[in-house]
């Protein structure tokens, strides 16, 4: 049981960040980020890191692909 919960909370503990960075850049609160409210929320994120983390090439940010890239270290946890 502890082990299932510390998993738990550690997979949580890695989602609250990305989903706080997606909430902070989504200005228009439809649920995905755009590269200006990316460029607007991260401006010393170095260029082409929105494009690192667009893994379906749609032009938006869902928090998984922030999660994604917090978990390889494009972007800070």
């Amino acid at each position: 049981m502890t082990k299932t919960l510390s998993a738990a909370t550690f997979a949580l503990a890695l989602t609250v960040p990305a989903m706080a960075l997606a909430l902070d850049a989504d200005t228009d609160g439809d649920g995905m980020v755009t590269m200006e409210e990316f460029q607007a929320a991260m401006p010393d994120a170095p260029a082409g890191t929105f494009e690192q983390l667009d893994s379906d090439t749609d032009g938006l940010l869902s928090a998984e692909e922030i999660t994604a890239g917090q978990e390889a270290g494009i972007l800070p946890a």
